[in-house]
């Protein structure tokens, strides 16, 4: 018997954090209601989805019920060889849709990408063809057709007793095509309508003949950003507004109206909420459930960051990306209002508008970016050590991650920023980094742009403290001083017991930072890693090993 393959669900109110496939009957499939088969669809992607549909009951009902930005992303997923079904059973609002997003150019419709419509269009048949006539908006048609064809003459030739209707054989309309696959695939599509739905076929016609092209193109660009508009969809340059920053200490939640009124003719969005993953706080939000409204802002928020950050909608992967990066700031918001109060944070998320939220975290996260940028620069940036390097950089990133040194229980990938634990870790590791910047030039005074020599890249700060060390060893002053090839078994000498590294050596160093600078301890076990590492390693590259990882030397 034929099988499928089923999503097995775990939700998270109407969010899927979790999919494990099985395989069930073609029979147990149709067990289902409606209802259930529309729920499985939302959260299959790709391949398994279009099986869903293509085998789910009363399929003509079911596929104009999905938001069209999920068939969108499916039919871009599974690509042609799949489409032509799902564009068959897709309504004529659905197929405007992705005209609305896959055709246009800024302000201009695409040539190129008109026609590939066109032509993928013309593939689901006469009698959807016949049903675009009747029931898509005629300009759009018309404005399609009109930027591959010029009419060059039409039904005053039946008046005109000179005219050689003879060589017009069938056809109303004298045509002038830019280019022959314009006139195979758009002249079909005529003779269909010509034939079949000559009403709307002489209207779209003589809409073709009449309107400017620059004028229609204008108009219909306005119509497709109103609809655009009703999917959350703004211009890129509107959509940045949601990047203001406000003051979190004068934040106040609630105001919102009443966002079902917006939503009612819209369909649900569950299948693209449910392509990421909420956190801690704002899962349990969404598990107690949310309506049809909020649902819709939620898809209107992601929507409105996508148009800002000029993301490519029709790619799953960076769709998925987008709804994780609005999940991550609206749940460090929650924690920031409600800290761990499930029920306040509930309230809070139905009765505030999540662009305030979103704001709210994006100001959270602002903060502590703006002390990255300073730092970044600045001249001291270019002698960090690499943990403090990755951390400034990751956060400076789009959307902003935050790098940790890896520990038995963390790695050391970059990680989202998706809670107060988290900002408190970036707050700290940024009073880090400024206390190191304290400690190098002002406690020890040292002239970092001497340090270089003639090196091509500036040494690091754990290079440039260890060659003071190193000095202070050697009964020197405790300064930067470039050492020699011949320094480094003396060092070794009193430093290690063997191969072990001597524990007073490292007990004291910890201790003298201790009084120095408090602030700069976390700095100690990276240097004795890298002291411990030079000299591990001295037996088998005595000199090139030295000279290449971290000391200053001149030889």
């Amino acid at each position: 018997m034929t099988k499928i393959s089923l999503p097995r669900k775990r939700q998270v109110g109407h969010l899927t954090l979790m999919r494990q496939s099985r395989d069930i009957s073609l029979a147990e499939y149709h067990t289902l209601t409606y209802e259930e088969q529309l729920n499985l669809i939302h959260q299959a992607r790709g391949k398994e989805k279009y099986d869903l549909i293509i085998n789910a009951q009363h399929i003509e009902k079911l596929v104009p019920k999905l938001h069209p930005q999920e068939l969108y992303l499916t039919i871009n997923e599974l690509g042609a060889e799949y489409s032509t079904e799902l564009l068959m059973l897709a309504s004529p609002e659905q197929l405007t849709t992705f005209l609305d997003l896959d055709c246009w150019d800024d302000d201009n419709l695409s040539p190129i990408l008109s026609l590939h419509w066109l032509e993928l269009l013309l593939s689901t048949g006469e009698e959807k063809i016949c049903q675009l006539a009747r029931q898509m908006e005629p300009e759009v048609l018309a404005l399609f057709l009109k930027k591959h064809l010029v009419i060059t003459r039409g039904l005053e030739a039946y008046d005109d007793e000179n005219a050689d209707n003879a060589k017009r054989l069938e056809g109303i309309y004298d045509i002038e095509y830019s280019s022959e696959n314009a006139a195979k695939i758009i002249g079909a599509i005529l003779n269909i309508w010509q034939g079949r739905e000559q009403q709307s076929y002489l209207l779209i016609m003589e809409m073709i003949r009449s309107e400017n092209l620059s004028i229609l193109e204008e108009e219909v660009y306005q119509a497709r950003s109103n609809r655009l508009l009703d999917l959350g969809i703004i211009p890129a340059l509107e959509a940045k507004g949601m990047y203001s920053t406000i003051d979190p200490a004068t934040f106040t939640p609630g105001g919102k109206d009443n966002f079902n009124l917006e939503a009612d003719s819209l369909q649900h969005p569950a299948a693209l909420l449910a392509c990421a993953a909420p956190a801690s706080l704002l899962a349990e939000v969404l598990s107690a459930g949310i309506d049809h409204g909020a649902a819709c802002e939620l898809m209107f928020l992601a929507n409105r960051k996508m148009s800002a950050d000029s993301i490519d909608i029709a790619e799953p992967d960076a769709v998925a990306q987008t709804f994780q990066s609005t999940y991550d700031m609206l749940n460090l918001s929650l924690e920031f209002l409600a800290g761990t109060d499930s029920e306040k944070a509930h309230q809070i998320f139905n009765n505030t508008y999540l662009l305030s939220l979103f704001q709210l975290g994006y100001s959270l996260i602002k903060k502590p970016q703006e002390q990255a940028e300073k730092i970044r620069h600045s001249q001291f940036y270019h002698f960090l050590d690499y943990p403090e390097l990755l951390f400034i950089d990751s956060l400076l990133q789009s959307p902003p991650v935050f790098y940790r040194e890896m520990t038995d229980v963390q790695s050391n990938h970059p990680h989202p920023i998706i809670s107060m634990d988290d900002l408190g870790f970036i707050d700290q590791r940024i009073s880090q980094v400024q206390a190191l910047e304290i400690l190098f030039k002002e406690t020890l005074s040292f002239d970092l742009s001497q340090t270089a020599l003639n090196k091509e890249e500036a040494p690091s700060l754990s290079g440039i403290f260890l060659t003071a060390v190193a000095n202070q060893l050697l009964g020197k002053d405790f300064a930067p001083t470039p050492l020699t090839s011949d320094d480094l078994p003396v060092l070794k000498e009193k430093t290690f017991n063997g191969h072990q590294m001597n524990n007073d050596f490292s007990k004291n160093l910890l201790k003298s930072m201790q009084t120095l600078a408090p602030d700069c301890v976390f700095f100690i076990p990276f240097c004795l890693d890298l002291w411990d590492d030079i000299f591990q390693n001295l037996d088998n590259h005595p000199t090139e090993y030295a000279i290449d990882s971290v000391l200053l030397m001149t030889s």
